[in-house]
């Protein structure tokens, strides 16, 4: 039985009160201090929550119907292979995308752990996903623009030809990534007052509301006072993966986190269940690191595992959405009530990029 009281403080006011702490702690330390520590989150989520919550997708593939594993996730690698490829000869166009897909991402995976439930269709998810998801990226770019392009040309400064890097300069320079921030905002404050207008009349839409400007002024303290590297991180790891650890439990480990004892229990369990997909990718991930960093450096690890996060996320978010579609239909294939009933299973398509 899951304790609402136990979900609310875990899962939502810890992560708020870590995103807080990190924004405090780069106003008061400085710049310096923050840009030295940018790595972290990143570098944590490789082995703890962040990853491996994503790398559970074929655990994810296990529980949604049986005759499918093998073809769904034969789609999903090929999708993998495909964005890479298309990484390697075009980035600047495949991170733009990515940008797009992670805000999406971000916005419903934010929306998915919330009361009432967003409505299906098209209309109701994406202005949630907007109003959710462009603030997360939105005041980074907005705030921090010489940081923001300095991370984006790190990364492709490791992976692309000198040709490419020079197209990355251009379309990546401060003045259009700060305009594409502000745009963001103004987008996202929209979609929250369509939003919040369009289900006036819902029973607890207000508080549903309420909460999410409270949570969305935290992530833009966040994202103002710490430099995107880790504001994003830290937003990622405290915020997107560790609660959406908690929503896959039922689906991934047959836990519904209520107390200490079952938290520890479904993180266990999450994270072996994502050990099939999460050793190989380690493995990429340090070999890439050995051969493409010259210095072999923090900051180089950090940003390529964004790289790894580029790759997966399109064929993560199509599995994602495939488990969506099944619980918005009510099939039982997608979690028996026995692992997760139905009420559950609306929350559970919505792990990381």
């Amino acid at each position: 039985m899951r304790d609402e009281s136990f979900h609310a403080v875990v899962f939502r006011l810890v992560p708020l009160g870590l995103m807080l702490a990190t924004a405090a702690a780069a106003a008061v330390a400085g710049g310096g201090w923050a840009e030295r520590i940018s790595p972290l989150p990143w570098l944590v989520s490789l082995v703890v929550v962040g990853l491996p919550h994503g790398a559970a997708d074929l655990a994810v593939t296990r529980r949604i119907g049986r005759g499918t594993v093998a073809r769904v996730f034969s789609i999903y690698l090929a999708g993998m292979v495909a964005v890479l490829t298309l990484f390697m000869a075009a980035p600047v166009p495949l991170i733009v995308l990515f940008a797009a897909l992670s805000l999406w991402h971000f916005g419903m995976g934010h929306a998915d752990g919330q009361a009432p439930p967003i409505a299906a269709g098209f209309l109701p998810r994406a202005r949630a996903a907007l109003a959710r998801g462009a603030p997360v990226l939105g005041v980074p770019l907005a705030v921090w623009p010489a940081e923001t392009a300095g991370a984006i040309l790190g990364l492709v400064g490791l992976v692309s030809t000198p040709a490419q890097f020079l197209r990355a300069q251009t379309a990546f320079a401060p003045a259009p990534i700060h305009v594409v921030g502000q745009a963001l905002l103004m987008v996202g404050a929209v979609a929250l007052v369509a939003e919040i207008g369009a289900t006036r009349g819902t029973p607890g839409a207000l508080r549903r509301s309420r909460d999410t400007g409270v949570d969305l002024a935290v992530v833009a303290a966040l994202g103002t006072l710490a430099p995107p590297l880790l504001s994003i991180g830290v937003y990622f790891l405290a915020w997107h993966a560790w609660r959406h650890l908690g929503l896959l439990s039922p689906l991934v480990a047959g836990v519904e986190p209520h107390d200490g004892s079952s938290l520890w229990r479904a993180i266990v369990r999450l994270h072996a269940a994502a050990l099939p997909l999460l050793v190989p990718t380690w493995a990429v991930v340090l070999a890439a690191w050995w051969w493409l960093s010259p210095g072999h450096s923090a900051r180089d690890l950090a940003l390529l595992s964004l790289a790894v996060y580029l790759v997966v996320t399109p064929s993560h978010d199509l599995l994602v959405d495939l488990v969506r579609s099944r619980s918005d239909t009510g099939e039982q294939s997608v979690a028996p009530p026995a692992i997760a009933p139905p009420s559950c299973a609306a929350r559970l398509a919505c792990s990381s990029s």
